[in-house]
């Protein structure tokens, strides 16, 4: 009964998000967020510092401690921003960086859309339904009903088609592939508590996102373009879309075509960590 009741207060809260002002929603989200981590979680906060002075050795305090509460405002904006991602204006809300080159290519050919947990990653399914790109996303199913009606309702406004991880899912990426469509894959992920990539230093391996990413585009010559949200307001982002890339040369070592896609991503999330949903996962730097 607790369950139920707490399931349900979620979807009265979900419903009464979508009708308030963006903005309203997102700062919302940040100030939960920074009350949470203060009074009920600090340990989040803790794990965020500790992931930050090993990427940044010569950061002062202040400096890590500024980083921890983006993090802890973005995470929480995010959040509530699911809530109002249907009502996201393009003009508005979003610019784009190489969208007309990665439009130009779509299309053309398999294309295998490698996006990060950076920004609001949502909000790339939103500009790419804004120049009419409609993906395919594997994605975990959520365990919690509420949640599972959350995410249905709001990519299916997105026109996301959502792929489960799972041999059924496999054979519908391998058909989407097959017809020239986009199938996005996020290289940045977490498994059974492991992070599997970036590998900041770690041994490349063949589990996770970029070893499936690899392996399809060797076996259906895939283009791959990294995508990613920035945020660069409190409800404005910047969707970069990078230059496509092909892994056509000669297959050999699958470890290396796995750490080449880890060189093209992890610089990015160095660069992001205040943005980066994973930081007070991260695996420690290896050296």
């Amino acid at each position: 009964m607790p369950l139920d009741v707490g399931q349900g207060l979620e979807r009265l809260l979900h419903r009464g998000l979508r009708r308030m002002p963006i903005a309203v929603v997102s700062d919302l989200g940040a100030r939960l967020a920074w009350l949470k981590i203060r009074v009920i979680d600090p340990d989040v906060a803790r794990k965020a510092r500790r992931n930050l002075r090993r990427h940044y050795p010569g950061a002062s305090a202040d400096e890590i401690e500024s980083i921890v509460w983006r993090f802890v405002a973005n995470v929480g904006r995010l959040m509530a921003e699911f809530s109002v991602l249907h009502r996201f204006v393009p003009t508005r809300h979003m610019e784009f960086v190489g969208a007309a080159e990665a439009r130009a290519e779509i299309g053309q050919m398999p294309t295998i859309a490698l996006c990060l947990h950076l920004g609001n990653w949502e909000v790339l399914a939103a500009g790419l339904k804004s120049i009419g790109i409609q993906i395919a996303s594997v994605a975990e199913i959520p365990t919690r009903a509420v949640h599972r009606e959350i995410a249905a309702e709001t990519r299916s406004g997105l026109d996301v088609r959502v792929l489960t991880p799972d041999r059924n899912g496999l054979l519908r990426i391998m058909s989407i592939l097959k017809t020239n469509g986009v199938v996005a894959l996020f290289a940045d992920e977490k498994r059974n508590g492991n992070m599997m990539a970036p590998l900041f230093g770690r041994p490349a391996h063949l589990e996770g996102n970029l070893a499936m990413a690899a392996r399809l585009a060797r076996h259906t010559g895939a283009q791959l373009i990294v995508a990613y949200s920035e945020r660069i307001g409190k409800t404005r982002f910047r969707l970069h879309f990078c230059r496509p890339i092909r892994l056509d040369t000669p297959a050999g070592d699958p470890h290396a075509d796995v750490a080449y896609l880890n060189d093209l991503i992890e610089p990015i999330i160095l660069l992001h960590l205040d943005q980066w949903y994973y930081l007070d996962d991260a695996i420690e730097p290896v050296g």
